[in-house]
């Protein structure tokens, strides 16, 4: 299969299975190894030789390190699986210090007694509807980046499929470098690191 191909069958399977909309993680408590099942459901496109993203001792960990909310009892609740979806998408940019420091005040309002509780479902639901319009344009920006590659390369008298792909690959990481930039600016801004 040619890369223009490749690319955008991956573009095409991300923007249906990429962003876990947390629909089919059921309103009941779950016990840890249900809850695994469950996201790395969520989470399948992410599932490497058969093995989901997501561990029990991810779980314990992130919940040990503040970053997800403890279980009631040994159960997790579907805010529980909401809360760790958000870690791992974070984890990808993020370090785990990071991740503690944008988490604390969403786990503070989230177990307050005196402010007013957070919806978390609907805080995701939000995020997710704001990256949906976002993605909305990338399968044209996809085709206007290897486009533009391939008139760049030929206008130089080359059409090496490797110069394409070393092209897009540089282009597509510099691209989400931007939004991560601002996206440490902002943490380190409003919620800074108390340690340095």
């Amino acid at each position: 299969m040619r890369y223009e191909q490749f690319a955008e069958k991956t573009a095409q399977e991300y923007q249906k299975k990429g962003l876990a909309e947390g629909r089919s993680i059921p309103e009941i408590e779950l016990y840890i190894d249900q809850m695994v099942s469950c996201l790395n459901s969520e989470l399948s496109l992410y599932a490497k030789d058969g093995d989901g993203p997501i561990t029990k001792g991810m779980i314990s960990n992130y919940t040990k390190h503040k970053m997800i909310p403890g279980p009631e009892g040994k159960r997790y609740t579907k805010d529980h699986c909401i809360f760790m979806l958000l870690v791992y998408y974070l984890k990808g940019c993020f370090s785990m210090d990071q991740i503690q420091r944008l988490m604390k005040p969403l786990l503070s309002n989230y177990s307050s007694e005196w402010d007013d509780s957070l919806d978390i479902q609907a805080y995701y639901g939000k995020i997710i509807e704001e990256v949906r319009k976002a993605e909305e344009n990338f399968a044209g920006e996809l085709l206007s980046d290897m486009n533009g590659i391939k008139k760049f390369l030929a206008d130089r008298g080359s059409d090496d499929d490797i110069s394409e792909i070393v092209l897009l690959i540089t282009t597509l990481i510099m691209r989400s470098n931007e939004e991560r930039f601002l996206a440490e600016k902002l943490l380190d801004e409003y919620f800074p690191d108390k340690k340095k």
